[in-house]
């Protein structure tokens, strides 16, 4: 029985693209295809856990699943045992394959004896890395990547039932810069080895491919996809290369990307040639793996923060996939001096909202519906009467609606606001009090931007071109002069670029794009400090740790970026102001079992980072000051349910985790494409 991943790739391969490669032959032309899928996923439910069979806590990275000739399936990856929240894994003692069956894709799964260990006679390996099985003429080949005194290698490893594995004698099948994750297709007459590489010592991160007729004997290496970002900024970005036919077109999915915990896609018709403005969607995934089991397509979720393996429903849509909200739920303070939490019902994504009985109390009424099926959790507006104005994305990004509250703390109906749009949109205020809305255009096709005619009016001007990146939401900050400033990362997160405004209330300045840092994983967060200075906060490239750029001086120009501010972290923080200035700012880690706090002292500077509470969480919290300046904070858990933190008071210190009712909400993965 072939592997799974092959299966997705030879049902199209005779229609499929490709084009003369310079790799030692033509592969056949593409059928004509006129439009491709967007890909998302559904929600993740967990697979398997080698540590629920006994032993030692162990993390799966990256894996293979392949079905046996007897129906059985078999599940091979990287392995390692879990080290405390917060702390990474040494990657270099990843010297076992674990292995686990299974009679279904779904379970239930059965650890096995490891199926390969580190062998340092055999040509130096030094670690087991990725591996990939696919079968052929009745034998199993694993390629996987192992390192070596004379570099890192590509290895082969063969069996005749998936249980006994023996290395190619002659030794690893090449070596390159940093060769490793291969993955191999069959398209035409050919296998195509796709695998992670640079193209030179600091050079562009780049999917690297190869081909072969008999899977032993490769020819040169070619580029098949380059990333922006370079080894002397970056951890690698074009990790974990897997590629899939379909109706003519082939898809690419690579990362980590925006943080990590997530998968960027790219569609080619042609497949040794692939762009990052071919830009087809995004799954929250690391290392993710494509797998169909004749029901449909699925795909994989593990990693080292990710307890196992994770399986979630493949979406090929004809709809570009949306920029959830960065807070989920969102929760802000009204006119009426209460604090409003809303969130996405998880059956049918239909708003609902909570509301404080009293203004500054710890009372809350019930969950009501109070809105359409959206995509996103709302954004908002706050206008200088208190009044809110609530936008949010519909139901299938088909355009922005928004809903305008009235003195009396009574709402209008909803409204159409334009669009379409790929995300809900950030929203400022000009120092005359005029709300400004910015908003990217479907998968990050342009940004806008439109302005109240009059501060507080339900009137607004035409939607007008800002320009800039487009890889996200922009987020938007004001300077202590009241001149807004608008931030933006690049379509394949290899920037951040600002723009500001000349004078309050003004026009706008040029795209600066040396912003940084380079490459960025995440939209980033903006926050003013309490000594009046913007200060920005970016998750760097693989989610490890935050780093922080503040102003020189209120209103001016900008120290350069310090480094490890938070650690490992799913999104760019959350950051948020106490009732004397000071920014208090969270991190969730990835796998959700870790939330880490820093505060800022009344001279600006930080505070040592410090646990403030071991979850699970999804995503970053949501937070708010309420009336009395307390802070509340609001954290999701993987299942929907919602827990509460605050103030004990303005400015001090915190109490304990609270349920936040026993309403299930949308758990949706904030500042990431779904």
């Amino acid at each position: 029985m072939i592997s799974r991943r092959r299966l997705l790739v030879a049902t199209a391969a005779t229609a499929a693209a490709a084009a003369t490669t310079g790799l030692g032959g033509s592969l056949p032309p593409a059928r004509a295809a006129t439009e491709h899928a967007w890909v998302g996923a559904g929600a993740f439910t967990h697979l398997y856990d080698p540590a629920a069979s006994g032993g030692a806590a162990q993390y799966i990275n990256d894996h293979c699943l392949i079905r046996a000739t007897d129906g059985t399936w078999h599940l091979f990856g990287i392995t390692g045992n879990t080290v405390p929240p917060g702390q990474t894994p040494d990657s270099g003692l990843e010297r076992d394959f674990a292995h686990a069956t299974a009679p279904a894709l779904t379970g239930p799964w059965t650890r096995q004896a490891y199926a390969l260990h580190v062998d340092p006679d055999y040509y130096g390996e030094e670690h087991l890395w990725a591996p990939y099985v696919l079968e052929h003429d009745g034998t199993y080949y694993m390629f996987y990547a192992a390192g070596g005194q004379d570099g890192p290698a590509v290895n082969l490893a063969t069996s005749p039932d998936l249980e006994t594995w023996t290395r190619l004698p002659s030794g690893p099948l090449f070596r390159g810069l940093v060769a490793r994750d291969p993955f191999v297709a069959r398209v035409g007459d050919h296998w195509v080895m796709y695998y992670c590489e640079m193209a030179g010592p600091g050079g562009n991160h780049i999917v690297a491919a190869r081909t072969s007729t008999d899977l032993v004997h490769w020819s040169a290496a070619s580029t098949v996809f380059t990333d922006p970002a370079t080894g002397a900024n970056s951890a690698p970005v074009t990790e974990s290369p897997f590629v899939v036919a379909r109706d003519g077109w082939w898809y690419l999915f690579t990362g980590p990307r925006g943080g990590y915990e997530g998968t960027d896609v790219y569609a080619s018709t042609d497949p040794m040639s692939f762009t990052p403005g071919q830009y087809a969607g995004h799954v929250p995934a690391h290392a993710a793996e494509v797998v169909s089991d004749g029901g449909g397509d699925w795909v994989t979720n593990c990693g080292w923060y990710e307890a196992g393996v994770h399986l979630a429903p493949l979406h090929w849509q004809s709809t570009a996939p949306t920029w959830q909200s960065r807070d989920n739920p969102a929760v802000v303070l009204d006119v009426t001096g209460r604090l409003n939490v809303f969130a996405l019902d998880p059956a049918d994504r239909i708003l609902i909202r909570r509301v404080q009985t009293d203004p500054g109390s710890d009372t809350w009424g019930d969950w009501e519906q109070w809105g359409p099926s959206l995509d996103t959790t709302p954004t908002f507006g706050v206008n200088t009467d208190g009044r809110l104005e609530l936008f949010a994305l519909t139901e299938g990004g088909t355009g922005l609606t928004y809903r305008v509250q009235k003195a009396n703390g009574t709402w209008s109906d909803w409204v159409d606001f334009g669009g379409p749009a790929g995300a809900a949109p950030a929203v400022g205020r000009n120092l005359d009090g005029r709300l400004e809305v910015f908003a990217v255009g479907p998968a990050g096709a342009y940004l806008t931007h439109r302005w109240q005619n009059q501060p507080g009016a339900e009137n607004w001007s035409d939607w007008e071109t800002f320009g800039g990146p487009t890889g996200g939401p922009p987020i938007v900050g004001t300077n202590a002069d009241g001149r807004m400033e608008v931030f933006a990362i690049g379509a394949a997160r290899e920037l951040i670029a600002h723009r500001w405004q000349n004078a309050p209330s003004g026009g706008w300045s040029d795209w600066d794009a040396a912003f940084g840092p380079t490459p960025c994983g995440d939209v980033p967060t903006v926050a003013r400090d309490v000594q009046g200075r913007l200060e920005v906060f970016a998750l760097n490239p693989y989610g490890g740790g935050v780093a922080l750029r503040p102003q020189q001086a209120p209103s001016s120009g900008w120290s350069p970026w310090q480094g490890d501010f938070l650690g490992v972290s799913v999104a760019s923080p959350t950051v948020v102001a106490s009732a004397d200035g000071r920014l208090e700012a969270f991190a969730v880690a990835p796998g959700g079992t870790l939330m880490t706090h820093r505060w800022q002292q009344a001279d600006g500077t930080w505070s040592a980072r410090e646990t403030f509470g071991t979850g699970p969480y999804l995503a970053n919290p949501s937070a708010a000051r309420d009336a009395a300046g307390r802070i509340h904070l609001f954290a999701v858990a993987p299942d929907g349910t919602v827990s509460t933190c605050v103030q004990t008071a303005p400015s001090g210190g915190w109490g304990t985790w609270q349920p936040f009712g026993n309403r299930l909400i949308a758990a949706l993965p904030a500042g990431q494409a779904t």
